[in-house]
């Protein structure tokens, strides 16, 4: 099996148009569980209450959900990621980012990286991650920050928490250490990649009383 340093995720496929298509046009994602402000908010004991669904096992995305594109994970969400490794909850990183040496600190946690080569938002990816970890999928849910990927584990798993995007840093991009031509591609595709995910999220969550917030917990 290849190493996720070695797999890339990143890219448009049929499969992310497909959905991007459904969660605008048929409101794939609007029987998420939750949107947070933050991933520091997700509360294990008031969400099972709350949705009366078990919560064994997350799946984690990486960049903007809980740490800027590129750049190492925030603090706040390390202290969450031990406090929920440390009370039992099972936790896999499943995302497009790299497996890079910014990510040394979950490893240290012995947080498991998917290194297989499905996309999401495949609902085969959510699958094969979360049986490469051991993981039960009747009782893992996909916490991310993008609809239009992560938003495939609706239906797919036990639960769906999003997470408001943390906003891009200009380090993160300084930290590729790119050439000019480089950097102007990739701050294009990064505009791009904002543009369609704001239109997900507003699809998800216009007129959507039912989800639940970080003011609910």
């Amino acid at each position: 099996m290849k190493s996720s340093s070695n797999v890339d995720r990143e890219g448009i496929n049929h499969q992310k148009i497909i959905h991007f298509l459904e969660v605008v046009f048929l409101g794939r994602t609007r029987k998420a569980d939750v949107y947070l402000d933050r991933f520091s908010d997700f509360d294990v004991d008031r969400l099972e209450a709350l949705t009366k669904k078990r919560i064994r096992a997350v799946l984690l995305d990486i960049d903007a959900c809980v740490a800027p594109a590129y750049l190492p994970v925030l603090e706040e969400n390390i202290v969450k990621i031990r406090e929920l490794v440390d009370r039992g909850i099972r936790v896999g990183v499943y995302s497009n980012c790299k497996n890079l040496p910014r990510l040394k600190y979950l490893k240290s946690m012995r947080v498991p990286i998917y290194s297989g080569s499905i996309s999401k938002p495949s609902r085969e990816g959510f699958l094969e991650a979360c049986r490469q970890f051991g993981f039960d999928a009747n009782t893992t849910w996909m916490t991310g920050d993008n609809p239009n990927t992560d938003g495939g584990a609706v239906g797919v798993l036990g639960g769906m928490a999003f997470v408001k995007a943390i906003p891009d840093d200009p380090k993160g991009l300084d930290a590729l250490n790119l050439s000019m031509s480089q950097h102007i591609a990739k701050k294009i595709k990064i505009f791009f990649q904002n543009f369609f995910r704001a239109v997900g999220r507003f699809m998800t969550l216009v007129g959507n009383g039912g989800i639940i917030r970080s003011r609910d917990l």
